[in-house]
C-alpha cells in the first residue's frame, strides 16, 4: 500500500476533473509555493492535461489557462515561502491575484497545511468535491510522500463530515484579502466524501483552526491527544517534547522512520525508547532513479516529506496523514490538516505490517526505504539548529515589513523605473546576518543591502518595460556572508493597467499565433507549443469563403460549429479579438486583419442577437 513504485498518485492526475465534468472553482494550500510548479496546475484543472508541460515552453493551452487561473483558483501559502523561480516567466503576472500570503501570529508558528478541494460541475449530474491531502508543498520537490484523495457528490443535507473542511476555508477567508465563494462553501458542507476500500470512515482535522461546533476551542493534532497501544511515526521532523508525550501515551515500544538530520537533533535517551530507523541515504542521493522512477525522468535528489502515524488502540487501527509533523508547534500552534482513517482492521493496516513494508525489500534488490538509525554515527546539529532558528526569525520579521514601490514611467520612452522603500524601523538582525533585495526579473543590477533600523528608500533599479515590471521583491538572507535563503515577499505598487494586455501580445505577436490560439480557444484542441519569437503563417482566404487556420481546417468551420454547439466559446473570441485589438493599435502591428475582422462581425452580431 506504500510501494514507492506501484502505490504511487500521481498529482496532475488527482486536478483533472472527472469525465463529463468542469472545474467550477479549486481552494489549495501550501507552507512554500513555486511559481514555476504553479504554472503548470490550471491546465490539470482546466484541460486535464498532466504536469508534464515545460514553463519555458508553453503551448497554448497553458496560456489560455494561465490568464484566466485567477479567475477560479485561490492557493494559500506561509508569507515568506514564495520560491524565487530559475528563470522569470512574465507570465506569472496572471497568478498575482490568485495566490494569498498568510502571516501567521508569532515567528515560531506556521502556515502549514498541503490541501486541495475542487468543485466540478457537469450540465447533467450533481457537482462533484475533490479532497486531496498531502504531505509535500506545491513545488517540484520529488520527496517521498503519502497523499490521501476522495471525492463526493453534493447532496440535499448538511454532512457533519465535511464541516471541518468549512471551518478551514472560513478561516482562510478571515486572514487574508481574498474572500471564498459562499456557493462554493455552502455546497462544501453538503458533501459526503467517499470512503476508499477498507476504510470505514474519515475525520478531518484542521488543526489550529477554531473548532466548528465550539468557536472557543480550536481543532488539535489527535495523535497526542490519546493513548495508543501500538503507534508507527512517520516524519521527517521531530522534537524532544511530542517524543516524550507520545512515548509516554503508547503501550508498546513505538515505531519511529525519520531523517538521519532530525534523528541526529534529538536526545539519545529519548530514541532509547524507540524502535528508529532513517531514509534511505542511496535514495536521498537518487543513486537508484532508474529503479524507481520511470523511465526518462531526471534523476534529482529526494528526501523524506511523508508524515504518517499508525495508531492501534483495543485492536481497532488507524491512520492519520497529513501536513503536520512529530513536532510541539504541529500539536495546535501551527495550522495543519490531517485526515484520520477508521479501517476496517485488516492486517495490511496494521502498525507492525506498515513497518515491514518500509524496512524489509520485497524482492531481492529492490530498494529499501528505510535503514536502522546508528546512534555512534550522529552529528552534532546544534549549530545549524541555531542559523536556521535565526533565519526563521529574520524571514518572519521581513514578512511584517511596510513595503511599498512606485513604477515611474521614463519621459518619452516604454521603460520604468523603480522607486523602492522598505521600512525597518524596527528590524533587528543578529550579529552576522545581512538582508539584500531586487526586484524578482532583475539578472544584471547588485541587490540592495537592507539597513536595519531605518527607512530603506532605493532607487537604483531602472530600465524595465511594462511586460517586465513585478509586484515581488527576491530577498536573501545572509550570514557571514554566505546566502543561506531567497524567498520573494511582494510590495505595494500600482502597476500599469495595460501590464497584462502587453505581456499577452508579447507572445501571441503574430497572425499566424492568433490563428493557431483562435483554434484552441474554439476546439480545446492541443494545438503545440508557442514558438519564440514573431511568425508569419500565410493564411489565405479559402476557396470556400474560409479562413484557414495552420492546421489545414477552415476558422470559420470552426466558428460556425462554435455558433451552434459552444456559444460561450465565441464569447472567448470576443474578448480575445478586443485584447489583442486594444494592445496592438498602441503599437502599430495589425495581427487582428481586416479581412478576419469582416466575417468576424457575422458572428459578433449573431452573439448581440441571441444575449
Amino acid at each position: 500500500m506504500l510501494h514507492p513504485k506501484n502505490d504511487r498518485i500521481d498529482y496532475g492526475e488527482q486536478l483533472i476533473p472527472p469525465e463529463g465534468y468542469e472545474l467550477t472553482q479549486a481552494i489549495g494550500t501550501s507552507y512554500s509555493l513555486d511559481l514555476e510548479a504553479l504554472m503548470l496546475v490550471p491546465v490539470a484543472l482546466f484541460y486535464a492535461q498532466h504536469l508534464d508541460g515545460n514553463p519555458d515552453t508553453p503551448g497554448y493551452d497553458m496560456l489560455e489557462a494561465i490568464t484566466k487561473a485567477a479567475e477560479k483558483i485561490t492557493i494559500f501559502y506561509q508569507a515568506g515561502q514564495l520560491k524565487v523561480p530559475r528563470k522569470y516567466h512574465p507570465l506569472i503576472a496572471y497568478w498575482e491575484k490568485g495566490i494569498q500570503p498568510v502571516t501567521m501570529p508569532t515567528p515560531v508558528s506556521s502556515f502549514h497545511p498541503k490541501v486541495w478541494i475542487i468543485r466540478y460541475d457537469s450540465k447533467t449530474e450533481p457537482a462533484i468535491y475533490r479532497l486531496l491531502v498531502t504531505s509535500r508543498n506545491l513545488t517540484f520537490d520529488r520527496s517521498w510522500d503519502v497523499a490521501f484523495s476522495t471525492m463526493g457528490y453534493v447532496r440535499e443535507k448538511k454532512e457533519a463530515s465535511s464541516q471541518p473542511l468549512v471551518a478551514l476555508l472560513n478561516h482562510l477567508s478571515g486572514v487574508t484579502k481574498r474572500s471564498i465563494p459562499l456557493s462554493f462553501l455552502r455546497d462544501l458542507q453538503k458533501v459526503a466524501f467517499k470512503n476508499p476500500e477498507g476504510i470505514n470512515a474519515i475525520k478531518f482535522w484542521p488543526v489550529g483552526v477554531s473548532n466548528a461546533a465550539d468557536a472557543n476551542k480550536k481543532y488539535l493534532n489527535q495523535v497526542t491527544q490519546k493513548k495508543w497501544d501500538e503507534l508507527l511515526i512517520i516524519s521527517p521532523f521531530l522534537d524532544n517534547t511530542t517524543l516524550t508525550t507520545l512515548k509516554d501515551n503508547c503501550y508498546k515500544k513505538p515505531y519511529l522512520l525519520s531523517c538521519k538530520e532530525s534523528l541526529d537533533a534529538v536526545k539519545e535517551t529519548i530514541l532509547a525508547d524507540f524502535d528508529c530507523w532513517q531514509f534511505s541515504d542511496f535514495i536521498q542521493n537518487a543513486e537508484f532513479a532508474d529503479i524507481l522512477e520511470e523511465e526518462g525522468i531526471e534523476p534529482c535528489l529526494q528526501n523524506l516529506h511523508a508524515k504518517l502515524f499508525v495508531a492501534m488502540q483495543n485492536d481497532k487501527t488507524v491512520w492519520y496523514l497529513g501536513s503536520a509533523n512529530c513536532t510541539d508547534p504541529a500539536q495546535g500552534r501551527n495550522i495543519e490538516f490531517m485526515v484520520e482513517l477508521v479501517t476496517d482492521g485488516s492486517t495490511m493496516f496494521r502498525s507492525k505490517n506498515v513497518f515491514k513494508s518500509l524496512t524489509e525489500p520485497a524482492k531481492e534488490r529492490e530498494i529499501q526505504l528505510f535503514t536502522k538509525y546508528d546512534p555512534a554515527l550522529r552529528v552534532d546539529m546544534c549549530e545549524q539548529v541555531n542559523i536556521d532558528l535565526a533565519i526563521r526569525k529574520i524571514k518572519y520579521d521581513l514578512t511584517t515589513l511596510n513595503i511599498s514601490g512606485e513604477a515611474v514611467k521614463i519621459p518619452e520612452g516604454n521603460a520604468y523605473n523603480l522607486r523602492i522603500e522598505i521600512d525597518a524601523s524596527g528590524l533587528k538582525l543578529t550579529d552576522g546576518f545581512s538582508v539584500h533585495f531586487k526586484p524578482l526579473p532583475e539578472t544584471q543590477k547588485k541587490p540592495g543591502i537592507l539597513a536595519e533600523g531605518k527607512l530603506n528608500i532605493n532607487s537604483d533599479f531602472t530600465g524595465y518595460t511594462e511586460s517586465w515590471l513585478s509586484p515581488y521583491l527576491e530577498f536573501s538572507i545572509a550570514k557571514d556572508g554566505i546566502a543561506y535563503t531567497h524567498f520573494l515577499l511582494e510590495m505595494s505598487i500600482e502597476l500599469p493597467g495595460t501590464r497584462l494586455n502587453r505581456i499577452f501580445t508579447s507572445i501571441i505577436d503574430s497572425k499566424e499565433k492568433f490563428l493557431k490560439y483562435l483554434s484552441f480557444v474554439l476546439t480545446g484542441e492541443e494545438s503545440g507549443i508557442i514558438s519564440p519569437g514573431k511568425t508569419e503563417g500565410h493564411g489565405r482566404t479559402a476557396g470556400n469563403g474560409g479562413v484557414i487556420g495552420l492546421d489545414g481546417a477552415p476558422v470559420f468551420e470552426k466558428l460556425l460549429i462554435a455558433a451552434s454547439r459552444h456559444r460561450e466559446r465565441l464569447l472567448l473570441v470576443d474578448k480575445l479579438i478586443d485584447r489583442i485589438k486594444e494592445e496592438t493599435e498602441l503599437t502599430g502591428d495589425r495581427i487582428v486583419t481586416e479581412e478576419f475582422e469582416g466575417f468576424w462581425k457575422v458572428f459578433k452580431d449573431y452573439l448581440i442577437t441571441k444575449k
